[in-house]
């Protein structure tokens, strides 16, 4: 009888990662990369880069082959020290993709289940909604998205952590932990959202606390979670410190332009993807579909049913319905987001992290309702004529055969429980079994197409065409990514031949792949600088400002207007010019304060690149008059991400300049001696040089990074040192 149990709870336990497991088969068997949407041009080569440098034995800081130089430990998407981008240290990229992904599937379904088994649920309701929510649509969908993927894996668990009230010291240590790896995975806005999330649940914590330990009073749960959450973010300090640094010095200074702060938001037709009735022009752009099987919705109505659990289902209820108007592309979702500091955030379908989580919830808790509280007749048979209409949708969805099976068994089922046939305990159990088996079944059977794969040697090769541009003496020009990514989609394939074609344009940051520097980054945080020269470039990829930050040669697989190009295959090579190198060195100068109108002149051609340099201030020592014998030499005699140096000879005074972004943490020496770094030309670096030789190293060392480090081993201490202390004694009852 015990053995039964203990299979019965392992069989649950596993059943809701059961769909992920048959979706990622190709990538954990076949050597075949997960490569839908971002995956092939953003989040692969963004991994593979920091492997390769964790690898490498380097502390992967800066990533100076893309937007002109970027800070990449401040990218939380790179993750160096999030646990699960160690799997990109194996060999096989396929192999490490699906178990990436694999695993947080797993820590979703852990989490769901482990929120409602914790509320006392039968191990059919808990797999329900654990299913519901870590084999839903939305959670298929938000996988093509890494970083947001990998913190909505850990809601469920800081959720039931937040939900118990933290009665005891190791549920503090345990949300401590679960809060700084969601931290750590690269999504402010999930965790955000998921604390916001652990506020309405942690009001009204669940019932009665076992011995020894009495309930804490409502002051010190509030004060336990706030001190759980503090360690938390501290723990992820390493990562959140320069990336606060970032935001600092980002395009997100300012509100978004209301067309890319709304792309993505959902419109009402958009609400037939739940069912399956996916639009043809889905407006949730941002997901593929929300797919959730029709009964799983009468499941979730049948939850407010209960009595004993009405206010956690309400409280879910309200969160479910905030994530729906934060998504909604109509008021008041559309006002909402013209506020700060949500009018910083793109993609408002990220919203629905509030509504995946609540909805599967309430799904588990309705599937025990049916069977333990039956209701009046009246309820009944309004959840049985629900269940006869997520009957009939079973039969019309445009699903495939096996997976309209399995939604009609399913909806089979929940009516008959809903009915009464649920109040017998052996039929309550195999109906409540067969239901959650068939959510199983329906959600793996409906989404097995919604992956796509390729083969895994297409993921590091570099077209030879684009491999030669490593060889260039500057950066590469590339059109904006929205016109590239119209050329590289065409089909809507993500196959082989579109990953060549994601590489061929150096589309996202697959120029890391060929180690080829672009003037563009695709980084979702760019710099103030970036977002500006970018901008500047814009349509017209034979303007100056491009020259102005190294870019040497544009590459486009639109025929230039107004340049001579050489058709290399499918794209055009043109030169740029007129072009300042990545290091130079001038006499002339003028000052300008303000980085934004120094670009400004630079970008209408009123600077003559190979004589002036704007600069922010008078540089120390004044390059003065010149010999009239000039003599110069100047190279980089080495070059690494986060260490540059420069060697010069000159006969003369001048400023050595260095197209790289102007950013906290670079500093310069010779002969240990500092040496200030001007702003040039609005957002990169200068030095001024006396007469003479020299040789001047170009160091990263952020104080961001050891601030955010030493905040991380704080934190790490305490949370070892509450874990080592153990439980404190509390007061029996009487």
């Amino acid at each position: 009888m015990q053995l039964g149990r203990w299979l019965a709870s392992g069989i649950a336990a596993v059943g809701a990662v059961l769909p992920a497991l048959f979706w990622l088969l190709p990538a954990l068997l076949g050597h075949r990369a997960p490569t839908f949407r971002d995956q092939g041009d953003f989040f692969y080569p963004l991994k593979l880069y920091t492997a390769a440098r964790l690898r490498a034995g380097d502390f992967p800081l800066w990533n100076p082959l893309s937007g002109t130089g970027e800070p990449w430990l401040a990218n939380g998407q790179s993750g160096p020290f999030y646990p699960p981008t160690l799997f990109f240290l194996l060999p096989s990229a396929a192999l490490a993709g699906g178990l990436f992904l694999l695993f947080h599937y797993a820590v979703a379904a852990w989490g769901a289940r482990r929120f409602l088994k914790e509320e006392s649920l039968s191990e059919a309701g808990a797999l329900f909604g654990a299913a519901a929510f870590a084999a839903s649509g939305f959670a298929a969908s938000l996988s093509v998205y890494w970083n947001h993927f990998g913190a909505w894996a850990w809601v469920p668990g800081i959720a039931a952590l937040a939900r118990s009230g933290l009665p005891r010291r190791s549920g503090v240590v345990a949300l401590g932990c679960l809060v700084g790896l969601q931290a750590m995975a690269g999504s402010p806005e999930v965790t955000a959202a998921t604390v916001v999330l652990s506020i309405a649940l942690a009001i009204r914590p669940r019932g009665e606390f076992p011995e020894p330990l009495a309930p804490p009073p409502r002051s010190r749960r509030y004060l336990r979670l706030a001190a759980g959450m503090a360690l938390g973010l501290s723990l992820a300090g390493w990562v959140l410190v320069p990336m606060g640094e970032l935001a600092a010095h980002s395009d997100r200074r300012q509100p978004l332009p209301a067309a890319e702060r709304e792309s993505g938001a959902l419109g009402l037709a958009d609400a037939g993807s739940v069912l399956g009735f996916t639009p043809a022009s889905f407006g949730g752009s941002y997901l593929a579909t929300l797919f959730l099987p029709p009964f799983a919705l009468v499941a979730v109505a049948a939850a407010f049913r209960e009595p004993v659990r009405r206010d956690l289902a309400v409280v879910l209820a309200a969160l479910a319905l905030l994530g729906i108007v934060l998504a909604a592309a109509a008021p008041p979702g559309l006002w909402l987001r013209a506020l700060p500091p949500l009018d910083r955030i793109r993609y408002p379908a990220k919203g629905l992290v509030f509504t995946s989580f609540a909805v599967a919830m309430l799904s588990g808790l309705g599937v025990d309702t049916l069977r333990f509280a039956p209701g009046d007749s009246r309820s009944r048979a309004v959840l049985g004529i629900l269940a006869v209409v997520a009957l009939v949708l079973a039969a019309a969805m445009p699903l495939p055969f096996p997976a309209r099976l399995s939604c009609a068994v399913g909806a089979a089922a929940i009516g008959l429980c809903a009915v009464g046939f649920g109040g017998r305990p052996a039929a309550g159990a195999a109906l409540a079994g067969i239901a959650a088996a068939a959510l199983v079944a329906a959600c793996g059977l409906s989404l097995r197409a919604l992956p796509t794969f390729a083969g895994e040697a297409a993921l590091a090769r570099c077209p030879e065409p684009v491999a030669a541009l490593s060889g260039v003496a500057g950066r590469v020009v590339t059109p904006p990514m929205s016109a590239l990514w119209g050329w590289v989609l065409r089909d809507g394939r993500f196959d082989e031949r579109m990953l060549e074609r994601q590489r061929e344009a150096l589309l996202g940051y697959t120029n890391l792949t060929c180690r080829v520097p672009t003037v563009r980054t695709a980084s979702p945080l760019p710099t103030a600088a970036a977002a500006v020269i970018a901008s500047s470039v814009g349509a017209a990829q034979d303007a100056l400002p491009a020259g102005a930050a190294s870019g040497r040669a544009l590459w486009t697989p639109f025929p230039p207007a107004r340049l001579p190009s050489r058709q290399v295959g499918d794209f055009f090579r043109a030169p740029l010019a007129p072009y300042r190198p990545r290091l130079s060195y001038v006499r002339g100068y003028a000052v300008e304060p303000d980085p934004d109108r120094a670009w400004s002149r630079v970008a209408s051609g009123s600077v003559d690149l190979t004589r002036e340099v704007l600069l922010d201030r008078h540089p120390i020592p004044d390059p003065g008059p010149g010999d009239s014998h000039p003599m110069l030499l100047a190279r980089l005699a080495e070059e690494a991400p986060e260490r540059l140096v420069a060697e010069v000879t000159a006969s003369y005074g001048g400023l050595l300049v260095l197209t790289d972004v102007f950013y906290p943490g670079w500093i310069a020496e010779e002969d240990g001696r500092p040496l200030p770094i001007l702003r040039a030309d609005g957002f990169f670096r200068a030095v001024a040089l006396p007469a003479g030789t020299h040789r001047v190293v170009f160091r990263y060392r952020p104080i961001s990074v050891a601030l955010g480090g030493a905040l991380s081993a704080i934190a790490t201490l305490v949370l070892a040192g509450l874990w080592y202390s153990g439980e404190p004694v509390g007061k029996r009852r009487a």
